[in-house]
């Protein structure tokens, strides 16, 4: 008994249970509701059909009332039992005689259970339940009342109760079983996408993809909507793998030439005092360079949680005051081209923070005796950031790549300059929480630019 009323709150909870549930208490609602209004509407006409006759019966009493000397046995033969064999009359005469017509006394006594339908008619039920139509009137001194025994209506009610039972039954039971399956054929592709999801819970297994029927819509789309957040969870792990071993081998690299180093003026660096300074000088040079790895490390891991604060900003303003740091420790030849008032939707921090990473970048990979430039503009919808250097062009089929975590063009030459390939994917990462763009084009005769497109604004917009 536990056991079932177990199964039965466990399912009695599940979609296959509830539409079973529901479709059945509306079929049954609607059984009864069609039952009800056939039995009213039928009902309704039979009164109004012995309502006709109690009018026809009513005008020939008055005929009869206004004989002088009515024989009431004989009138009372000729209009009822000729047509009207349920008709049973009282008639009080101005002498307050009192007249019965054949067999109404049992029925005009007052073990009756009665309710008006009007000021002069009311229904009575007694013996079986058969309604009795009951009218009372006055003309010419004398007092009628009518009673009619519905047998017709009763009949009929009762046949039609019989009936909506039966109909009740065996739509209960057909009903019950075709809506079952009905019910379970239209929640099995839900039922098999929830199994699948389980399954895939169950055994951490990120591959699998729960299948797509065609229909319903709604899982249909649930499905798909799995599967793709499937893949990004899928990617999106793979991503943070590959992250962490980059990560591990970058820091593995300088930390293995420190403890080299650490251990060569352990062993010689008494006998060897020019060890020492040299030594101290890599050491220095290599734990900066993990400070800056583990900075921007820092900083992706931020900007992962960060929220998006967008504002109005001035562009060109964050430019000049970009440049002024900039341009005293610029080896070759720099040169802006800034239009004013170019605003942008984006956080001026983030802003901030591309403009000095591209500039540091085009340092980096331009000669001496080559250029860098910075153009900040604007067109009817976007506002730019453009940064352009000589040198060497990137190849097409890497100008997305070098967007990647710890991706790099030229291993040695990266090396030679310290970079750890982070700081194009930060400066990606900072672009598209601003909901910008950003890539990289050629530059005639040689070299590159790189463009970061922003949603344009002026300055009287809001934010």
């Amino acid at each position: 008994m536990k056991n079932w009323r177990t199964a039965f709150n466990k399912n009695r909870k599940t979609t296959l249970f509830r539409m079973s549930f529901w479709y059945i208490l509306i079929l049954l609602l609607t059984v009864v509701f069609i039952g009800l209004a056939a039995v009213t509407s039928i009902s309704y006409q039979l009164y109004k059909s012995t309502e006709h006759e109690i009018n026809y019966v009513e005008k020939q009493l008055h005929k009869e009332s206004k004989e002088k000397n009515p024989d009431w046995t004989d009138s009372l033969e000729n209009i009822f039992y000729s047509q009207h064999p349920d008709f049973y009359v009282h008639i009080e005469t101005p002498q307050h005689k009192t007249i019965y017509s054949k067999g109404s006394e049992s029925i005009t006594d007052n073990n009756m259970y009665k309710f008006k339908l009007s000021l002069f008619s009311s229904i009575a039920f007694k013996k079986k339940l058969v309604p009795i139509y009951h009218h009372h009137f006055l003309y010419n001194g004398y007092t009628f009342d009518l009673y009619v025994r519905m047998i017709s209506i009763h009949k009929f009610i009762s046949l039609m109760i019989k009936v909506l039972l039966v109909c009740i039954l065996l739509g209960t039971v057909f009903g019950a079983l075709a809506i079952y399956q009905l019910s379970k054929k239209l929640s099995r592709p839900l039922m098999e996408v929830t199994s699948m999801i389980n399954q895939v819970t169950e055994t951490n297994d990120l591959k699998q993809r729960v299948p797509v029927p065609e229909s319903p819509k709604e899982v249909h789309e649930l499905a798909l909507a799995f599967n793709q957040l499937m893949g990004q969870l899928d990617q999106q792990i793979e991503r943070e793998l590959h992250f962490v071993s980059d990560a591990s081998h970058e820091l593995r690299t300088p930390l293995s030439a420190i403890r080299g180093h650490v251990e060569l003026i352990k062993r010689h660096g008494n006998d060897h005092p020019e060890l020492v300074q040299k030594s101290m000088h890599f050491v220095d040079e290599e734990s900066k360079r993990m400070q800056r790895l583990i900075n921007q490390l820092l900083m992706i891991a931020r900007l992962d949680r960060r929220s998006k604060e967008l504002e109005n900003v001035n562009l060109s303003m964050i430019a000049k005051n970009v440049v002024l740091d900039y341009a005293t420790d610029v080896k070759q030849h720099f040169s802006t081209e800034i239009t004013d008032a170019t605003y942008a939707l984006a956080n001026e921090d983030y802003v901030h923070q591309v403009m000095v990473s591209l500039l540091g970048n085009a340092r980096k990979y331009t000669p001496e005796d080559g250029w860098i430039k910075l153009i900040i503009n604007r067109d009817e919808h976007y506002s730019y950031i453009i940064v352009q250097n000589s040198g060497s062009s990137i190849p097409d089929d890497e100008k997305e790549k070098i967007f990647t975590r710890f991706y790099r063009l030229d291993k040695s030459r990266t090396s030679e300059n310290g970079g750890s390939g982070l700081g194009l994917a930060i400066v990606k990462e900072l672009v598209e929480l601003d909901e910008g763009s950003i890539w990289v084009e050629d530059v005639e005769p040689t070299g590159s630019a790189f463009i970061v497109r922003l949603k344009s604004r002026t300055a009287n917009s809001l934010k």
